[in-house]
This record gives structure tokens, C-alpha cells and sequence, in this order.
């Protein structure tokens, strides 16, 4: 994505909940503004997608948003951007990455010191590895996608409009970095998102991409060809053990490029890692190299032909995901002691944003960080904890949910099915949050417990901007008791959470389109108390574990 002339200043298109002030870039899929949410908090990225099916971005970016990883572009939400007279548009709501691009560092200094090419990309390549786990390609991988925070971590971005495995589609690349194989027609992979780092470490080494030509087309033709020049000669002062992998990674066999992860930890045991050089803005850099030929990553161009994928690849609900091991389990029942005595009681705090002028201010995210099954309609504002607000209005209307039947009364722990009891206890605060029926949650917490309190003022600031979710169905997939009932009934258990992504709708029109869709969450540890009644048991406090 390039960057917008000095010159030119357009009108910042309208993305409910969010103020547009600044265009960063523009390219064939949307533009990118720095922006602000309404309810205030620190400014975000948003993409505005001009380009392709609305329902489709809307749906992949919900389920990459669920990819949790250091070296991964959060994705914040998804707001459906109405038109007049049109189909609506998908805004994703992205990290501020305020450090620049690989691509443009390369425009600047020409090359990167091997120590620095490792710190770059190692980390690109165990995020690949992460996307790879869950079937997601990323198929455009180019410096351009690799982008720094203001403290030089690199990250991975536009995974939000990276191709589903299954799914068909045209290829979209970056000619100067392609697979030769997904330029001669064939669909990108787990190795073509291989080739794609090792292109990156190519072009940080030499100065140069590995294709080159005078046009987009001509170049697309080059890759095709698959004709490498020689690393070797160009990086005359790079380590072997470091060309040793970027060659690889090169390689014109798919097969031999190894994975993901395994270039990820081969590159960073090539060579010793430095702390990449970030240019001072405006300010001279003393790293400016003697070679390279700036990076050509807006040269994106449409490969001939539609690529029929694989049969479409069944992303399994939540509830069925990744069935935790014993051992994760264990570790989540042994934390639950300590981490409730440092106060993760804030496992259901929420931030609700609203759409459009006038948004009151909303309960804070102090529980987001660590939330277990909370949904997160949230943008990446964040205050202490959550405080309710005594003057919000009314919840919104009870939407036809068939509601379930109360827990039947504690029986002893020895003789509990504590998963049957968590099942239930989180389908209760499930249809809460999708009804808006604020007494279902008295069934799911103890009445002093704080947890009881933050949900409550969450459905009232739903409430207050008129809007519902649908689809919001977080899951327990494992439970494991920490030890014996306290001497007041109360157990300790551990757990893993998840949540599939869902939908914000108007509170007037349930079943009508979507305002925003939020992404889901993988699999969470989670450390809980249970605390036993005349009605069954309840949620005494909760937190998600680090």
C-alpha cells in the first residue's frame, strides 16, 4: 500500500464510532486513515475496503481476527460502513503501527545487516506459522506487509484480507516477491507464504527484490521463470548459515522450503540478532546504503485466471476447537488460587462502542485485557475498571430466545459434572447478552460478585445505543477441579474458554444486517470460582490467565 502524495488531502470517508483525520496509504483493496474512536481512547488504523465482496472481507477478518500473536496486526472490530444507494463497506479497526514498513525502510537505507534481517522476519515467520496452524494463508507476502512499532517490533499485516484455505478466489500478489509457482497460476500455500519472507530477507540483504522488470506484467513474468539471482553474490557480506536459509526458503520446490516455523527458528539460529535501526522522522541516517533499488510493493497485479481451491475448508465452532491437554488444564486449575488473590475478578468487563454522534460515554475496558467469554465490541480504549452507570436507560427489548431452565439445586462436588454446569452457566450469560434480558444474569453470578455488576452496566450501555448481539456463543472446552471444596462449599476449578466470531445489530431490527462483526477469540485459560446455593451453583469470580 503506497503512500498518498504530500499535495493531496481528500475527505475522510465516515466509519460510525470513529473519527478520520490523516490518510497513511492507498492501494488496490481500500485506504488506510489514522483515526480516533468517538468515545475517546488512543487513535487506531482503519481500513477502509473499497474493493471485492463486503460479506466475504467481513467474514475472513472475523475469523483471522481470533489469530492471537505478538507479531500479528490486532484487529480491533469490524464496522459495516453504510452507503447510499450501494452495498455497505468493510472498515477494519487496526493497531496504529507508528514505526513505518520494512518496505520503506528499505527505500531509505537500501539494506539491512544480517543481525538486523533476522529481528525483522523471524518473528514474521513464527506468525506465519501461527496463521498456518488455523488453515490461513496470508499469499501477498512482501515488506510492504511487515511494519514497526514506534519501539521496533515488526508486524505482520493485511492478514485481514489474506485468502482462507477452501476458499476460491483470484490471486492478488506483489509481482517483486511472488512464488514462481502462484505466478505461473497456481494457488498460494503455506510455502508460497514461505517464499514470501525469504524474498523479504533477499531484498533486506541485497538491496534489491528477487524479480525485477520495467513493468508490473514483465515482472509477474520474470517470477515466472523462477530464474533467482545469485544471494551469494550480492550479499557478499552475509553469513553461509544465514544464506544457507533464505536460499532455502527460495528454493523452486515447494516441498523443500520447509515450514513456516521452521524457517522462523533456523533464521534466528543463522545468526545473531541486532535491534533494527529506525530512521529519526527527518532526520539524517547514518545506515543509508551504498546499493538497492527501492522496493516496488505497490506493483500489485491480478494473475490470470480464477484458481480453484480445495473443497471449502468447515471452520469448526468454538465449542469442539483444540480440546485442551491435560497438562494446559492442570496449569490453569494450579493458577487459580494465586491469580484470584491479585484481583482477575475482571473477567467480564466490557467496552460496548456505539455507532454514530452523540455516544455516551460506556462502561471501561479495565477487564478486556483479561477477559475470559466477555464479548468484545470493544475498540482498544482502556480506563482502570469497569464503573456502571446508575443512568443509562433501560435494556433493549427481549428478543424470542428459548430460555433455559434454572440449575437444579448444588449437588455434592463429589458428584458434580462441572463441564454440565459451566455449559449451562455461560449459555445463560450467553442469551443475556443477546436478548438483553438483565435478570438472566442473576442465574450466573453470586450477588456480590463483581462480575455480576461490570455485565449488568454492559447491557445497559448496550442497551443505551441501541444495539444487540447475535451469534455471541462462548464455549467451555475443558474443566479441571483445583483441589477440595473450601470449608464454604466453594470450588476452585480451572478452564479453557473460546468464543466464535459474532455479529452487532440494531436492538430494533434483530434479524437485520449487521452494524459491525466482531472477531472471535481462540481457546483462553481461564481460573474461576464456583460458589454453591438453594438454586445451584454461581460465578463467585473469574479471570483469564496471561
Amino acid at each position: 500500500m503506497s503512500a498518498p502524495p504530500d499535495d493531496e488531502c481528500p475527505l475522510p470517508p465516515v466509519v460510525p464510532g470513529y473519527l478520520l483525520d490523516r490518510l497513511l496509504g492507498r492501494g488496490g483493496s481500500g485506504e488506510v486513515w489514522r483515526a480516533r474512536p468517538r468515545g475517546g481512547g488512543p487513535p487506531v488504523a482503519v481500513k477502509v475496503l473499497v474493493a471485492g465482496d463486503a460479506a466475504r472481507q467481513a467474514r475472513e477478518a472475523a475469523l483471522l481476527g481470533a489469530l492471537d500473536h505478538p507479531h500479528l496486526v490486532r484487529l480491533h472490530e469490524v464496522v459495516h460502513q453504510p452507503r447510499r444507494g450501494g452495498p455497505a463497506r468493510v472498515a477494519l479497526v487496526l493497531d496504529l503501527l507508528e514505526g513505518g514498513s520494512l518496505a520503506a525502510l528499505l527505500a531509505r537505507r537500501g539494506r539491512l545487516r544480517p543481525g538486523e534481517v533476522v529481528t525483522a522476519l523471524a518473528p514474521v515467520a513464527a506468525a506465519l506459522a501461527r496463521a498456518h496452524e488455523d488453515g490461513v494463508v496470508h499469499g501477498d507476502l512482501s515488506p510492504g506487509n511487515v511494519v514497526f512499532t514506534a519501539e521496533g517490533r515488526p508486524v505482520l499485516t493485511d492478514l485481514g484480507v489474506a485468502r482462507v484455505l477452501g476458499e476460491e478466489a483470484a490471486g492478488e500478489v506483489t509481482p517483486a516477491y511472488v512464488d514462481p509457482a502462484v505466478a505461473r497460476g497456481g494457488a498460494p500455500g503455506p510455502a508460497s507464504d514461505v517464499f514470501g519472507v525469504a524474498a523479504a530477507a533477499f531484498h533486506a540483504l541485497t538491496g534489491v527484490p528477487p524479480w525485477n522488470a520495467a513493468t508490473p506484467a514483465d515482472t509477474l513474468d520474470v517470477a515466472a521463470a523462477g530464474e533467482l539471482p545469485d544471494l551469494a553474490a550480492l550479499a557478499p557480506g552475509c553469513p553461509p548459515a544465514l544464506l544457507e536459509v533464505v536460499v532455502r526458503g527460495l528454493s523452486a520446490d515447494p516441498h523443500a522450503r520447509g515450514s513456516a516455523a521452521a524457517f522462523a527458528l533456523d533464521l534466528r539460529h543463522a545468526c545473531r540478532p541486532e535491534p533494527v535501526r529506525l530512521p529519526a522522522a527527518g532526520g539524517p541516517d547514518a545506515d543509508l546504503a551504498d546499493a538497492g533499488t527501492g522496493p516496488r510493493t505497490e506493483l500489485t497485479h491480478q494473475v490470470p485466471g480464477r484458481h480453484r481451491r480445495p473443497a471449502p475448508r468447515e471452520v469448526p465452532p468454538a465449542r469442539g476447537r483444540r480440546r485442551p491437554s491435560a497438562a494446559v488444564l492442570r496449569r490453569a486449575a494450579a493458577a487459580v488460587g494465586t491469580a484470584l488473590l491479585v484481583g482477575v475478578a475482571v473477567w467480564g468487563g466490557l467496552l460496548w462502542s456505539r455507532s454514530g454522534p452523540g455516544a455516551a460515554p460506556l462502561p471501561a475496558e479495565a477487564a478486556a485485557a483479561a477477559t475470559a467469554s466477555a464479548p468484545a465490541t470493544a475498540t482498544a480504549t482502556a480506563a482502570p475498571e469497569p464503573a456502571p452507570d446508575t443512568g443509562l436507560p433501560t435494556p433493549a427489548p427481549v428478543f424470542p430466545e428459548p430460555v433455559l431452565p434454572d440449575p437444579e439445586p448444588t449437588p455434592a462436588p463429589e458428584a458434580t459434572d462441572w463441564t454440565a454446569v459451566l455449559v449451562a452457566l455461560y449459555d445463560r450469560r450467553a442469551e443475556a447478552f443477546t436478548t438483553g434480558d438483565t435478570a438472566l444474569l442473576d442465574g450466573v453470578y453470586t450477588a456480590d460478585s463483581p462480575l455480576l455488576a461490570a455485565d449488568r452496566a454492559s447491557l445497559a450501555a448496550l442497551a443505551a445505543a441501541g444495539e444487540a448481539l447475535r451469534g455471541f456463543e462462548p464455549a467451555v472446552t475443558g474443566v479441571e477441579v483445583a483441589g477440595p471444596p473450601a470449608a464454604d462449599g466453594q470450588v476452585r476449578v480451572g478452564l479453557v474458554d473460546s468464543w466464535p466470531a459474532y455479529t452487532v445489530v440494531p436492538a430494533a431490527d434483530p434479524g437485520g444486517p449487521a452494524l459491525r462483526t466482531e472477531p472471535g477469540r481462540a481457546p483462553a485459560e481461564v481460573a474461576m470460582v464456583l460458589v454453591p446455593g438453594p438454586e445451584g451453583w454461581r460465578i463467585g469470580s473469574a479471570g483469564r490467565l496471561a
